[in-house]
């Protein structure tokens, strides 16, 4: 999978709020490719994915004892959804931060997780 591919994977996230199961599929074929053997297969579902429960499952497993924000209003037209991952809710130096927004809060998460995953596999260090 190429950044271009994850790339348009985020905008659909953020963009979108009709995903089907297939697009969810790809978002988890992203997570197995960039993370292989890290999310258990029960957790890395596309139906699960769909859900906020689901969504918040994959970045616990995905990022264990990071600081999820979520940010939005309710009220909002078509909802407006912020997330942010980071490694400490104490220090402002985090190497990385993950973002997304989107209408839909299951996204703006998956999003958010899939951006830090991306951001985290370029600085690791080639074998």
């Amino acid at each position: 999978m190429k950044d271009p591919e994850l790339d348009v994977l985020i905008s659909q996230l953020e963009t979108r709020s009709d995903l089907s199961i297939a697009e969810f599929d790809a978002v988890i074929g992203a997570f197995a490719f960039l993370l292989p053997g890290k999310l258990p297969e029960h957790v890395a579902t596309p139906q699960r994915a769909a859900t906020t429960d689901g969504a918040m499952l994959i970045a616990d497993e995905a990022y264990p004892n990071w600081t999820v924000h979520i940010h939005g209003r309710a009220n909002d037209r078509d909802g407006h959804w912020h997330c942010t991952l980071r490694e400490s809710d104490t220090r402002d130096s985090d190497a990385a931060i993950g973002s997304g927004r989107s209408a839909v809060l299951a996204q703006a998460i998956l999003a958010a997780t899939l951006r830090l995953t991306m951001i985290l596999s370029k600085n690791e260090p080639s074998s």
